[in-house]
């Protein structure tokens, strides 16, 4: 049997960084602001996650 998930991903930055801050995780202001948000960032929640830039890191902790 094989199961395809289908993930939202088509949410704003600052609805991602919500969601992480609802849930007790952390940002540095850095990586929000404009000029920085496509430079590789991490965030907490639980443990430090990384990405390419602030949307995928976002996304990877939130999954």
């Amino acid at each position: 049997m094989c199961y395809t998930y289908l993930i939202n991903t088509n949410f704003s930055v600052d609805q991602l960084a919500n969601a992480l801050i609802k849930r007790g995780g952390r940002i540095n202001k850095y990586y929000l602001q404009e000029w920085n948000r496509s430079k590789p960032a991490i965030v907490f929640l639980n443990v430090w996650i990384g990405g390419k830039n602030i949307r995928e890191a976002l996304l990877k902790a939130l999954i």
